[in-house]
């Protein structure tokens, strides 16, 4: 109940914000003067303190800092945006199916500890099948990274693979350039607000200390993310939005400079809120590469880059070395460079070869240099290809000439693939391949009858595991203390996996293969379909876990479980309108009532001194004369709706009798499902009670759909926890069971009559029975075995 109560008042707290929220002035003040290690002690004692939004409550805070400006959620998984209250994942199988949150640290780094878990400064609002793909993998750079295909016209951001980067040569994620230092400085937040915490969590890129927190590999990656990709409008508005919910900051946001006094070239220079006054060289990073990348003999290719100083009073001269390389400005004034500015740089080679050169800034006694590299092909440059997934990758190249018509040549074994050479536009610079093998070797030539590109390997991706959930991935339970609850069903589909999946959960939770033997581990075979989860007998309060299930080095921890041990006799969602007294609603309008359990949406309907609410005191909700009135909850009521009671009296015979129609709406939903309706026909408080019974998380409305004006008072919601017979949708296999005990098959019928069979793999019969509440065992030789009813079908794996 204490959980419930306070989910409610955290969302509340956060519904009605003022979102200008910009640094508050002396928010840093406690840390100048510092550096290094001390800096990032300082920073801990500034940002660590903060309100705990809860892992639901982040949608509504995704509603302020992650909207675009069409209203809808940005996604850095994915070229997709998404509803604030929409396409929320439970199943989903393709990229642009649904959204989830993305624990950009992943938080099987934390075992789930909390308030990183529900910490916005580094969940994001993300695609659930990208999401899927980058698992609990680092962050890293990987050539030659794989790319989910594309779905219905969108596109997968980011990619997997072999680490690239040095320093490290496990499997990494690479975001997209456009991201990277938002996720590079989400990672140094983490190392400053949880800087107490993080020398006690487990990662490849953590070095298992507070400081510097991060291997070294590790910091050089988010140092050059940080550097290269700099803190953007929608990071600030970010940080404004995710302060007014969290009430602290990311400061890396705020002060982006604070990285290099930490991680960078400035340790151990003390830090200051308005900077060093001693003239200082920003970008490019002193001794950084800038690297062209490929083109072509005696073809110009320019960069432009960014430069930016501070404090500087001198000009700033340039200089390039390096006989292909030129600059097209020689001097900077001081007031450009402090204020950043940008220069060109071009290069052009004759022959075929790598070019390397340095370019120089000076101003008064500061001198930086940057180094520069490039490299010519004397025919067409064909470049790394993108977008590699299991069946296809992007292949491109530079147009170069005055050629229209390239030909593009795809190889497996040194064979032209059916179908190549295909003539390609040469300006596209690019051109979808598909229809390939999953984890092959393939290359690619373009060709315009007198020159030949240079040639590019590609592998494409392996097939991705995967495990879904077929009856969605959060699951609730309400139980009276020292009492095992109800089982649920939870069904799963896997793919691309062939050895045997662990599935875990964290104590008071269990599960089961068979409904008889309970622990907090259990092993399935891929062919399996499902297995069961309950609480055990526990004590009052209110738990939690992720249920992971992992094969080799594939994990899957996006399902969660919660259960709320308490009196479940005592209901605790009442809405008695006394909080009326606190604010004026005194108008027939669209309002937002503060009320007890959450907040409340109403339309033509108000909250008058003048009325007297059940009992003949108090406060109570007047609804209007039209027939529109409602009052709708504004977050979903989590535990499920068993009933929904209320006391309603008409507001005089002359007025007439009106109905209220109660609804409810999954959280996951945008329709609204008709509950039953009440007629309220007297002029006194009466007790009305609508029968719901549905599980999960659900908004409540009460709406006038007849008659005028009318009272309504002390609304009484209570649960409905999830039994052992709920599961995928009218599924009628709940009267019915199948399992493995004791390398045993056994069906359970626990319904109506009815005949089953048991076959094999080759389609052979190999049992069956006529079971009408009782149950059938047949032993069998290890396999998997299909049996079915003659409507439905379940597997059983016997081992």
């Amino acid at each position: 109940m204490k959980k419930y109560l306070s989910f409610f008042v955290t969302m509340m707290a956060t519904a009605s914000l003022s979102l200008d929220a910009a640094e508050p002035a002396n928010y840093y003040k406690s840390c100048e003067g510092k550096t290094g290690q001390a800096l990032l002690t300082a920073l801990q004692s500034v940002v660590s303190s903060h309100t705990n939004v809860g892992y639901d409550g982040l949608w509504e805070v995704y509603k302020d800092s992650d909207v675009d400006a069409n209203g809808l959620l940005w996604d850095m998984y994915s070229t997709k945006r998404w509803s604030t209250t929409k396409e929320r994942c439970g199943n989903y199988k393709n990229v642009g199916d649904c959204v989830n949150r993305e624990h950009s640290f992943p938080k099987s780094w934390f075992s789930e500890g909390s308030p990183m878990k529900s910490d916005a400064y580094h969940v994001y609002p993300t695609d659930g099948k990208v999401n899927g793909q980058r698992s609990n993998y680092p962050y890293g750079e990987c050539a030659n990274g794989t790319t989910l295909p594309a779905s219905n016209g969108v596109q997968a951001l980011g990619k997997l693979g072999t680490s690239t980067f040095p320093g490290y040569s496990g499997k990494v994620f690479e975001p997209v350039d456009e991201y990277k230092g938002d996720l590079a400085r989400s990672y140094f937040y983490m190392a400053a607000a949880y800087n107490d915490k993080i020398k006690g969590w487990k990662s490849d890129m953590l070095s298992g200390n507070s400081y510097p927190a991060y291997k070294e590999w590790a910091i050089n990656l988010l140092l050059k993310w940080h550097r290269q990709d700099v803190v953007s409008k929608k990071e600030t508005d970010r940080n404004d939005a995710v302060y007014a919910h969290q009430k602290n900051r990311n400061p890396f946001i705020d002060h982006p400079e604070l990285v290099e006094y930490i991680w960078g070239d400035k340790v151990g220079q003390a830090w200051y809120i308005n900077g060093n006054p001693d003239p200082e060289w920003g970008t490019p990073v002193a001794n950084s590469t800038i690297d062209f990348g490929l083109t072509a003999t005696n073809y110009t290719v320019s960069r432009a880059i960014d430069v930016k100083a501070s404090n500087l009073s001198s000009p700033v001269s340039v200089t390039v070395s390096g006989a292909d390389f030129t600059v097209q400005q020689s001097s900077i004034t001081a007031s450009a460079a402090n204020s950043g500015t940008t220069i060109s740089v071009s290069f052009k080679r004759a022959t075929a070869g790598v070019s390397t050169g340095v370019l120089t800034f000076k101003s008064g006694n500061i001198t930086t240099t940057v180094n520069l590299r490039a490299e010519a092909t004397a025919g067409i440059p064909a470049l790394p290809a993108e977008y590699i997934d299991e069946y296809g990758f992007r292949a491109r190249w530079m147009c170069i000439g005055d050629d229209s018509r390239y030909q593009l040549t795809v190889k497996k074994a040194g064979a032209a693939l059916p179908g190549y050479p295909v003539s390609v536009n040469a300006e596209d610079e690019e051109y979808y391949v598909t229809g390939l093998e999953p984890a092959t070797l393939y290359t690619y030539t373009l060709s315009d009858g007198v020159r030949t590109s240079n040639e590019v390997s590609v592998t494409t991706a392996a097939l991705l595991p995967d495990v879904q959930y077929l009856n969605g991935d959060e699951f609730e339970f309400a139980v009276e203390p020292d009492t095992n609850s109800e089982p649920q069903e939870v069904w799963i589909e896997v793919e691309n996996i062939d050895t045997d999946l662990t599935v875990s959960v964290n104590a008071p939770f269990a599960l089961s293969t068979d409904l008889n033997n309970w622990s907090r581990s259990i092993t399935i075979d891929p062919m399996e379909d499902r297995f069961y989860l309950r609480v055990n007998a526990t004590t009052f309060g209110e738990y939690e876990s992720s249920i992971t299930i992992s094969a080799d080095d594939y994990l899957n921890d996006n399902a969660t479980v919660t259960a709320s041990v308490r009196d479940l006799s005592e209901p605790w969602f009442i809405e008695d309108f006394e909080k009326g007294a606190d604010k004026n609603y005194e108008k027939y309008a669209e309002q937002l009532f503060e009320g007890n359990p959450c907040n409340w949406n109403i339309k033509d309907a108000g909250i008058y001194t003048s009325d007297k609410g059940n009992g003949g005191k108090g406060y109570a909700l007047r609804l209007g004369k039209t027939a529109e009135s409602a009052i709708e909850s504004d977050l979903p009521k989590p535990g499920g709706i068993g009933t929904v009671s209320f006391y309603a009296e008409r507001w005089s015979s002359s007025d007439g009798n009106l109905t209220l129609l109660v609804e409810y709406r999954p959280e996951k939903s945008d329709k609204w499902v008709n509950a039953g309706s009440v007629t309220v026909s007297a002029d006194k408080f009466a007790l009305y009670e609508v029968p719901v019974n549905v599980i999960g998380s659900n908004y409540i409305r009460l709406r006038q759909t007849f008659g005028s004006r009318g009272l309504v008072d002390d609304i009484v919601v209570t649960d409905r926890a999830a039994s052992g017979i709920d599961g995928i949708e009218e599924d009628t296999l709940a009267d019915w069971d199948a399992y493995c005990i004791n390398k045993s098959l056994v069906i359970v019928n626990h319904g109506e009559a009815a005949t089953y069979h048991v076959y094999n793999l080759d389609g052979r019969t190999v049992g069956g029975a006529k079971l009408h509440g009782s149950q059938y065992t047949v032993a069998l030789p290890a396999g998997l075995y299909i049996v079915t009813d003659g409507t439905n079908s379940r597997r059983v794996v016997v081992k």
